[in-house]
């Protein structure tokens, strides 16, 4: 499992004009950077690893920001998530005596049919 962190704005440290000159060099538009200001604390970034929390709020503070980077969890990692295959149609069977739909048996789910004595 992979601990995961945010970066949270909680104010301006620099000159209000200081800080969108600096924030616009990283690509952070007026009216996004309007609704961090207005709403602060704002949490900018989630679900990072430590290391890209650290590199992002560096350049937040170097901008003039004050941040905080705080721990959100484990999360685990995506090499060990299993992937789940989506069944396909043929997966699947109609029951000709009542029309339920399930995934292939012997016998119908619902009415309890014999569905080998159909094909």
């Amino acid at each position: 499992m992979a601990k995961k962190y945010r970066v949270t704005l909680f104010g301006i440290k620099a000159e209000e004009k200081v800080f969108r000159q600096n924030m616009a060099k990283l690509g952070v538009s007026g009216s996004t950077l309007d609704k961090y200001i207005e709403k602060t604390p704002v949490v900018l970034k989630r679900d990072l690893s430590l290391e890209e929390a650290r590199r992002y709020a560096e350049a937040i503070i170097n901008a003039g920001g004050f941040v905080n980077i705080q721990e959100t969890g484990e999360f685990p990692d995506k090499s060990s998530v299993e992937q789940k295959s989506i069944p396909s149609k043929e997966d699947f069977i109609l029951c000709p005596n009542c029309g339920f739909k399930q995934k292939k048996e012997d016998f119908c789910v619902r009415c309890g049919f014999d569905l080998n004595s159909s094909s």
